[in-house]
């Protein structure tokens, strides 16, 4: 077998005498059944399969937990190496993405011939395959979030949208008024219970009867990440905590008309049940009511910036913005 692996993507070019070739071939099926559970399919399927192992943006939590289950190879079966597979531990290998396609370009080799001779116009098909599909993972990340950004994924949870309601009621929407967020301790426990207290209000008022996914920390929930995600922070700004120091959360100068943009096209758009501006308007005064009426608990940490004339101003904007869209369809 005379190959040079370096040339191509692929990892085949050069001269393949038909032992050779029936053995890699015999080889690489063999892992890929161990690795895989069953036979290939069809080659597009199959590198999308690969994708479990090899996307970059691959979730470590899950491969530490399911790598150690992958079925280590019989003892018979030698590893190839790279760039057909990958190592992952005593005996226990992966077929990579160039070693499908190997296996694909080995499984349509003629047979009954003295030796194979693969070239460049042989291998270009998997090579131009390969490329982008790299392509396409490599930019995931950051397709993903700039989809986030210009609202074209999912909308925001209703929780989420509570979350962006609250702070801006609270007039956090300057750096001198930001929303503080404790690691630990009773400050933490107040503020937080005050906040999501108002946030569930708002949740309740939408979709009564609907028990929704809560996680009432502004240090850890979902809910605040989840808005940071999908505004960025050219509209909101999340500092993290340490052991001694507090957070802060706030929506930046002139951010606030785009985050009443945001969160009405997020309302009114993608759901099986759309929030009218009726739904609103009750959501919106039940969460004034409830940060009211625990307002205390945050002014007692300097943190209660609401004001009546304010909130009725953005309770208008964000109506206006419920009547537009209706009248848009």
């Amino acid at each position: 077998m005379t190959l040079t692996p370096s040339d191509t993507i692929v990892g085949l070019q050069g001269t393949l005498a038909p032992a050779d070739r029936d053995h890699l071939e015999q080889t690489l099926l063999a892992i890929w059944r161990a690795t895989m559970g069953g036979d290939p399919g069809p080659l597009e399927s199959d590198l999308a399969a690969c994708r479990k192992w090899f996307d970059p943006v691959a979730q470590g939590q899950r491969l530490r937990r399911e790598l150690p289950g992958i079925r280590a190879l019989a003892e018979h079966v030698s590893d190839p190496g790279d760039p057909f597979t990958f190592k992952v531990g005593r005996g226990v290998v992966l077929v990579t993405p160039e070693g499908r396609c190997a296996l694909e370009l080995l499984r349509g080799l003629p047979r009954g011939v003295p030796a194979h001779f693969i070239s460049e116009a042989d291998l270009l098909p998997y090579d131009r395959l390969l490329a982008h599909l790299y392509r396409d993972w490599s930019r995931h990340r950051i397709a993903s979030v700039v989809s986030l950004l210009a609202g074209e994924n999912k909308p925001l949870q209703i929780p989420a949208a509570g979350v962006l309601v609250a702070l801006m009621v609270n007039r956090s929407t300057r750096e001198d008024r930001a929303l503080k967020r404790f690691a630990s301790g009773a400050a933490r426990d107040a503020i937080d219970d005050a906040f999501f207290a108002a946030v569930q209000s708002f949740v309740k008022a939408i979709t009564p009867g609907q028990k929704q996914r809560m996680d009432p920390r502004l240090i850890s929930g979902w809910m605040l990440h989840e808005v940071a995600r999908r505004l960025g922070n050219q509209i909101l700004v999340v500092e993290a905590a340490g052991p001694n120091t507090e957070g802060r959360v706030w929506i930046v100068e002139d951010g606030e008309a785009l985050a009443i943009e945001r969160l009405v096209r997020d309302l009114t758009r993608g759901r099986r049940v759309r929030v009218t501006a009726e739904t609103m308007a009750a959501a919106f005064d039940a969460l004034v009511s409830s940060f009211r009426a625990h307002s205390v608990a945050l002014a007692s940490f300097g943190l209660t910036h609401e004001r009546p004339a304010n909130t009725q101003r953005l309770r208008r904007e964000i109506l206006d913005g419920f009547d537009r869209g209706d009248e848009d369809e």
